[in-house]
């Protein structure tokens, strides 16, 4: 029973990292609620995540805001891009939605936005992650995310299904909206961060240095 309270114990060891998590998931929600700093904090989101995980982190909540003033410019241009394409996929869903097309026709091209829609947003999965390793260029990151991508389709798929998680619940279960709600606004957001980078620890590790 004594070994549970041990600094070191498994239990102590996973409610930290809940905690860690708990707090960056915060300094995230804060960070995007001008819209336009989604992209800048979602890299502080992974610099942060991958401290964590090897050991280095300390001081998170400086180092996140840190993090997100430093990569404002570089990331808006991430965050146009992406939004770009939720714009054009929500727009032709919506469109397709409202019977503006023949039935037939309109099951054919909802099932070709959909697919299309996930495929690019399992290939854009490890944009910010990489965003948070290195000063590439926009243009450089979307590509070497989507090399990745395609070496790995099984991963890519696996974290935008991650990402789409709470809107499939919602759809599925929506009197859980707000219990969906919360545990995304406290934790959601953070944990999909850590098994995403993990993934990409896994498949595309640091170089020694």
């Amino acid at each position: 029973m004594t070994s549970m309270f041990r600094q070191d114990s498994p239990y102590n060891t996973v409610m930290s990292a809940i905690g860690d998590l708990s707090i960056l998931n915060i300094c995230w929600i804060i960070s995007c609620i001008p819209l336009v700093t989604i992209g800048a904090a979602d890299t502080a989101l992974y610099t942060q995540i991958e401290q964590l995980q090897t050991g280095r982190g300390s001081h998170m909540i400086r180092q996140f805001f840190r993090g997100l003033l430093n990569n404002i410019l570089r990331s808006f241009k991430l965050t146009i891009v992406m939004a770009s394409i939720v714009f054009l996929a929500g727009f032709d869903l919506w469109y397709l939605s409202n019977g503006m097309m023949d039935s037939d026709l309109s099951s054919l091209a909802y099932g070709i936005v959909v697919t299309t829609s996930f495929v690019l947003m399992a290939a854009g999965s490890f944009v910010f992650p990489l965003a948070a390793r290195s000063d590439a260029k926009a243009l450089q990151l979307i590509t070497d995310s989507a090399r990745l991508s395609l070496l790995h389709p099984l991963y890519a798929c696996t974290i935008a299904a991650l990402k789409l998680l709470p809107l499939i619940l919602v759809i599925v279960a929506p009197d859980a909206l707000p219990v969906i709600l919360l545990v995304w606004s406290v934790l959601g957001t953070g944990v999909t961060a850590y098994i995403t980078n993990t993934i990409l620890l896994r498949i595309h590790p640091r170089p020694a240095s």
